[in-house]
């Protein structure tokens, strides 16, 4: 047994999809909107019996490797190494083509993470290298335990620290025979501009902070997020007057930003499992969130959502909670996050104000650390996008001044217009009632920032992959035709001589006589058979089809397909017929075949 099988053996494609999409049961099979477009009636399928998924929107489909592959944007070598991760098969050989650049990339980043954790949870930090006057003396493990984490999570997540100096991993790099120019390439060192020597050429990009691994959706670590800890003085390595709270890795061939989500390699089992998905700003808040039991969960990096996370997310959730911090800054990222959410078809709620006492809390890392239920409380009670607007602005004016109807046309107004039909009706009611006036109003408001909008974006599509080209009805009933006889082929053994391999086109001619000769030599065409077969099942099962009606199926299809080559035959015929009448020739044969081929329609139909 090969390894690739052995990996399939052992993965069961279900389970492997509905780990990135929320699957629905679907007879023998499973549904979802495709993941690689956007749809809103699902065509794509999973079947647990042919251990293959397709989608007939988009004609993507293949086994787990393919889906792998088209998922996480990796090649075959990757996703063999990530499916038997996956599977607890230890690959035997190394596949050449793996130590390319990104493997190699990983293998860096990885080793970048060791050390940051081990400089981490050394009892007694000493430095090792050129250590700058006025760096930071405290402690960071002692840092994040005042912050509230347990050693438990600290090392789940494998939290580090970069030493408060020029070179420390740049130097434990070139000793593990990893380059500058391939540790410049995973964003841990920066070229200086200064240096005139070649060897002082690089510095570390992390120094002096606490470090945040940040994984891909297989979980393995593509970048870094770093926090100061402890402010430091002015001559201390890398001080400005204004040193940022955070530094993270640039983008590089692993890590591009508009695509990731903190801690979504954990959560998203979480997040199917309830159905929605709670978006937190910062690191911290997304740590202190999963050890106080809130796990599904995902951090945006301080960051606006972005069109590609979102399709991420929506393949697991339909669902999306909203939390973040109510500065005006944070309320403009919010706002941008929740107009793109709308847009992906997400029921958008907020988590509201976090207070003990009376008192307002900043975020959600500082509720989990003064009492983990206020968090958990605020989850639960979120309220509708709407309402949270609702009352936000009846919160600044009085209902029934001129400011608070201003208020609801820019905030409250344009979240309505893009909600479905029902949901329009509810809210316009509510809406209606908060300002004492008449619905009618509401509704002209509505349709008047719809009308703009659409205006605003005419001609535009949907983004997402290029739906398939359509097939015609002759290729349509040849696929049929083959996924039913792929299924039953008794049913082309008792056929008679009005189908044959002469009416199929290319490859599918090929398949038509190997499946009627019982010719076991069909690998080649096994993914094509496969998804035809899966096809043919989801048809006579949509219809409820027993195997005598299957059987009727077939005979019906192949009388259909009988006709649509005969008409093809009969159309080149009727050219030709044209061309030969114009050069003045003889017709009379090419007649003669045209009117046998009316012959031969007039007796099907």
């Amino acid at each position: 047994m090969t390894q690739t099988e052995e990996i399939k053996n052992r993965i069961d494609v279900v389970d492997l999809v509905g780990s990135y999409v929320k699957l629905q049961k679907a007879g023998s099979n499973y549904k979802a909107c495709c993941p690689f477009h956007r749809e809103k009636t699902p065509s794509f399928n999973v079947s647990p019996a042919r251990q293959i998924w397709h989608c007939f929107g988009c004609s993507e489909g293949g086994d787990i490797f393919e889906f792998v592959k088209k998922i996480e944007g990796v090649e075959f070598p990757e996703a063999l190494k990530i499916l038997a991760d996956r599977a607890g098969v230890e690959l035997k050989a190394e596949d050449p083509r793996e130590r390319g650049e990104r493997g190699k990339e990983l293998a860096i980043l990885e080793e970048a993470t060791k050390f940051f954790e081990q400089n981490l949870h050394l009892a007694s930090w000493t430095p090792s290298g050129d250590l700058a006057p006025g760096a930071p003396s405290g402690d960071p493990a002692a840092y994040l335990h005042d912050r509230g984490l347990i050693d438990e999570t600290i090392k789940e997540f494998r939290l580090g620290y970069a030493p408060a100096e020029w070179k420390s991993l740049f130097n434990h790099l070139l000793s593990k025979n990893f380059s500058a120019e391939e540790q410049e390439r995973a964003g841990l060192i920066v070229r200086s501009q200064n240096s005139k020597f070649q060897s002082q050429n690089y510095y570390d990009r992390f120094r002096s902070r606490i470090i945040f691994p940040i994984f891909d959706y297989s979980g393995r670590v593509v970048a870094f997020g770093g926090r100061v800890f402890e402010a430091p003085t002015s001559n201390a390595v890398g001080a400005t007057d204004a040193v940022a709270k955070y530094v993270n890795s640039p983008e590089t061939n692993l890590y591009q930003k508009s695509k990731i989500l903190y801690g979504l390699n954990k959560s998203k089992s979480e997040i199917l499992k309830e159905g929605e998905c709670v978006v937190v700003e910062g690191y911290m808040d997304w740590l202190m969130s999963w050890q106080a039991g809130v796990k599904n969960i995902v951090a945006s990096s301080g960051t606006a959502l972005t069109e590609m996370q979102l399709k991420i997310l929506r393949r697991l959730s339909e669902k999306l909670v909203a939390a973040f911090d109510m500065d005006k800054a944070g309320e403009a990222a919010a706002a941008r996050g929740i107009e793109l959410a709308l847009a992906e078809g997400f029921e958008v709620r907020v988590v509201g104000e976090l207070e003990k006492d009376g008192k307002t809390i900043k975020d959600p890392a500082d509720a989990v650390l003064v009492n983990p239920e206020i968090w958990q409380r605020a989850v639960k009670n979120s309220r509708h996008i709407v309402q949270f607007y609702i009352d936000s602005s009846l919160k600044k004016f009085q209902p029934a001044s001129a400011e608070s109807k201003r208020e609801f046309q820019k905030s409250v107004i344009p979240v309505v217009a893009r909600l479905s039909d029902l949901e329009k009706a509810h809210w316009v009611q509510v809406v209606s009632v908060s300002l004492g006036i008449n619905e009618e109003a509401v509704w002209n408001a509505v349709k008047n920032h719809t009308s703009k909008n659409k205006a605003g974006v005419a001609g535009n599509s949907e983004t997402g992959a290029v739906p398939a080209k359509p097939l015609s009805r002759k290729e349509l009933l040849e696929n049929r035709i083959l996924g039913i006889a792929a299924k039953y082929p008794a049913f082309i053994q008792s056929s008679d001589n009005e189908l044959g391999g002469s009416l199929f086109s290319g490859d599918k001619s090929v398949i038509f006589n190997r499946i009627k000769q019982r010719d076991p030599a069909l690998t080649a065409f096994q993914g094509l058979i496969s998804r035809l077969t899966l096809e043919a099942e989801l048809f006579l099962e949509g219809v409820g089809a027993a195997y005598a009606d299957a059987e009727a199926e077939f005979t019906a299809c192949k009388r259909e397909l009988t006709k649509e080559v005969l008409k093809e035959k009969r159309g080149i015929i009727s050219k030709e017929l044209q061309l030969v009448e114009k050069k003045g020739g003889d017709v009379q044969a090419l007649l003669a075949d045209f009117q046998k081929i009316n012959g031969e329609l007039f007796k099907l139909n």
